[in-house]
């Protein structure tokens, strides 16, 4: 994709964040229907589930991009943040940009990839698919949760194809009444997008990675580009996302005996730990001689994935955790797999989370990563 300027970084991203709400509960929920259209296209004959569409939850995605330039000595840009900023200058400067469009696109995919249970792909050509069964496989194992999980791909492509931007738009649209109407409308679209270098293969309109505690978790074709970009290698990149959506199933299937969360303060501090444990507990799978078995080389790229990922806005309701503490949590789950003195044991669920409680409460709540 061609490289523009990238103008005013911190507006630049910050716009980003609360036009395209990757990670915000408020954006998706907002325009959303409680339960689809009885006549909705999205159904099993589809390849899609017709179910009621549950509230996005608190723990609902993996990377947050916002970064805040003066906030903490730890919050200086990332190469994540710079790339972001890079595409969404290129949405910016296309002669087509039009602001209601990004929002339409990007809640159209985020809607469409949460019901999807048909025939799936990981990446824009399929190139994790072999990837994306083996890890998953190895999850199943590693941490044998008592729920179904099953992964969706979010592609830029949907919105590219006539039958699945008509069915997204039958579904999500309550302008239009009927399937007509939405082919209509596709087609407009589908005209639209081929005027443009930017719409819909912007990898913006892709960029989700959540779970949600129906067993779902998602990871978009934007993400995945963007981390690669970022100087991450791409399987770590998908492995890191992947083993952290994972242990969010596991903070779902938890959530009534693992209370600490519960007593925090905020909302922003709940999130914080829940993203810090998840980050915590992906680094000690990928590094663990039963898991993923990354070397030192390779584990040393997922703490750059883990630093970048990290955002500055410590009062925000989905704050992730700065970039420092992210790393530091994910060091710390990395030591965890390495310091075992039976190297082929897997600590359960439970232990796992225990362990992470003695690092949050001796590190995190002492404000000593702050």
């Amino acid at each position: 994709m061609k490289r523009m300027g990238t103008p005013g970084l911190f507006l630049s991203l910050l716009f980003l964040s609360l036009l395209l709400g990757a990670c915000s509960k408020q954006n998706l929920t907002s325009q959303q229907p409680t339960d689809l259209p009885e006549n909705s296209a999205l159904s099993k004959e589809n390849g899609i589930t017709k179910k009621r569409f549950p509230e996005f939850d608190s723990a609902n995605c993996s990377l947050s991009f916002i970064i805040a330039p003066d906030i903490e000595k730890d919050c200086s840009v990332t190469d994540f943040g710079l790339v972001l900023s890079e595409y969404f200058s290129e949405l910016t400067s296309d002669p087509d940009f039009d602001l209601s469009l990004v929002e339409y696109y990007k809640n159209l995919n985020t809607k469409y990839v949460s019901y999807f249970e048909g025939t799936n792909y990981y990446g824009e050509r399929g190139e994790y698919n072999q990837l994306a069964k083996k890890r998953i496989r190895e999850l199943s194992v590693f941490w044998d949760l008592d729920r179904e999980i099953y992964l969706n791909g979010q592609h830029t492509a949907f919105l590219d194809d006539r039958e699945t931007l008509a069915a997204m738009i039958e579904s999500f649209d309550n302008t239009v009444r009927n399937r007509t109407e939405a082919y209509q409308k596709a087609d407009a679209l589908i005209a639209f997008n081929k005027t443009s270098a930017n719409f819909p293969e912007n990898p913006t309109f892709a960029l989700d990675a959540f779970t949600k505690s129906n067993g779902l978790l998602v990871i978009g074709d934007g993400i995945l580009e963007t981390l690669a970009e970022s100087g991450i290698e791409e399987n770590i990149a998908f492995t890191g996302i992947i083993a952290h959506e994972w242990w969010h199933q596991a903070q779902f299937e938890y959530s009534e005996e693992w209370t600490f969360k519960n007593e925090l303060n905020s909302i922003a501090e709940r999130s914080r730990y829940s993203e810090l444990e998840a980050d915590f507990a992906a680094a000690y799978f990928m590094a663990h001689k039963r898991g993923a078995t990354y070397n030192w080389k390779k584990i040393e790229n997922y703490f750059q994935l883990s630093f970048n990922v990290g955002d500055c806005l410590v009062n925000s309701n989905q704050h992730h955790g700065t970039p420092v503490q992210r790393l530091a949590a994910a060091k710390f789950g990395y030591d965890l797999a390495y310091s075992a003195k039976k190297k082929g044991h897997i600590l359960s669920p439970e232990v796992v989370h225990q362990e992470f409680l003695k690092y949050y409460t001796e590190l995190i709540a002492m404000r000593i990563m702050q």
